[in-house]
């Protein structure tokens, strides 16, 4: 956080977008090599999967499977589908991040494309990051184990110092600090912007350019700070990074999909609708979460001698789905009882920024060709 705020600070998201770019593509050459690496030092895909089979334990689950049994603890098929489709939503298509990217590009077909470009990358990812993942977990099992770690979060850079020589070490090593300020700076750009647009600016409809984006540059400081104090404080609390990042990101999206989601297809949802969903759906999710994650209040909610609502103990990735229905069935009971706001704004927008019949048709092929990637992996894996 400290070395990506100030760059993201000074120079906003021109300054942001062109180190992802790169730090992207180091990403997929390094990932690619620890791929490779790994495959040769196992003795190739076959030996790898047989491998997997051999550790996959008492409990019999097939590591490299993405579609796992019902009461798998991990990655329940139920949640891959509800839960799962619920980040993806929420991160593709609600998260501002994602969102000023797409309105920062030229034309909307330009956009789209860009869209489709993360969409590939998410496949990529399979192979450049869950596979050598798995990997690792090989290489670190047996009498003479290849790499030894005391936590998940050390098996990647293990990996990197195991497999590769000394000049692609410092690459790899470096990419992967570049993800972390990847995401990082877009976060901070991403919430400057949105506290100095939606924010500050209405309360201060006079303020000059300069004035707005000292005000988003205090809010990025700000977030820093706060960034900073939550990795020293909080982040370690968890037994490792991703049960972090997949847990507490679980109680939050829902009831912003939710009202994205039903105020684009339906007429029914309301602007105080929505925003007394946003509230009332965030309490509940943090509720969730401490419900689930206390063991105190788990004791008292949940328990036997307390309140016994044994239903609200569920998996992260069910409480994803489960907030976003209660968040639906909130905007829209909100939106019924704060009655009628008057008639709805219509969508406008330069017709010059508006892709083609020809700029449509390549879109849609480039999505139902994507798509059919997606659905050839799952049957891989499947």
């Amino acid at each position: 956080a400290l070395a990506a705020g100030p760059y993201a600070m000074a120079g906003g998201l021109r300054t942001v977008i062109w180190p992802d770019i790169l730090q992207c593509m180091r990403r997929v050459v390094g990932g690619a090599a620890m791929l490779w690496m790994g495959l040769g030092y196992l003795g190739g895909w076959g030996v790898f999967e047989t491998r997997i089979q051999e550790l996959q334990g008492a409990d019999n689950w097939d590591m490299l499977a993405l579609i796992q049994p019902i009461d798998h603890p991990n990655v329940p098929w139920t949640g891959v589908v509800l839960g799962l489709t619920i980040h993806a939503l929420a991160f593709g298509a609600t998260s501002h991040v994602m969102v000023q990217r797409a309105l920062a590009a030229r034309s909307v077909h330009e956009a789209r494309m860009g869209g489709l470009l993360a969409g590939l990358l998410k496949v990529v990812a399979v192979f450049i990051i869950l596979i050598p993942g798995l990997m690792g977990y090989v290489m670190a099992q047996g009498a003479q184990p290849l790499i030894e770690v005391s936590s998940p979060d050390q098996l990647y850079p293990a990996m990197v110092q195991a497999l590769l020589p000394v000049g692609l070490v410092g690459l790899v090593l470096a990419g992967l600090i570049a993800a972390l300020m990847s995401s990082l700076d877009s976060e901070i750009c991403a919430a400057s912007g949105l506290f100095a647009m939606d924010w500050y600016q209405p309360y201060r409809p006079a303020a000059t350019q300069r004035r707005l984006i000292w005000a988003g540059r205090l809010l990025a400081a700000a977030v820093v700070v706060i960034g900073v104090f939550w990795a020293i404080v909080v982040i370690p609390q968890f037994r490792f990074l991703y049960e972090y990042l997949a847990k507490f990101s679980s109680y939050i999206p829902g009831t912003i999909v939710a009202c994205f989601l039903w105020g684009m297809v339906s007429k029914r949802p309301t602007r105080k609708g929505a925003f007394a969903t946003l509230i009332a759906g965030s309490i509940f999710g943090v509720f969730l979460w401490l419900v689930n994650d206390s063991a105190v209040l788990n004791r008292l909610v949940c328990g036997e001698e307390g309140l016994g609502l044994a239903f609200l103990e569920m998996h992260f990735l069910h409480a994803a789905f489960v907030i976003f229905a209660v968040a639906s069935a909130l905007l829209f009971g909100f939106s019924f009882a704060f009655g009628d706001e008057g008639p709805l704004l219509s969508a406008q927008g330069d017709e010059t920024l508006m892709p083609t019949r020809k700029q449509d048709q390549i879109y849609w092929l480039g999505a139902v060709g994507l798509l059919l990637v997606y659905c050839a992996v799952y049957w891989y894996f499947f």
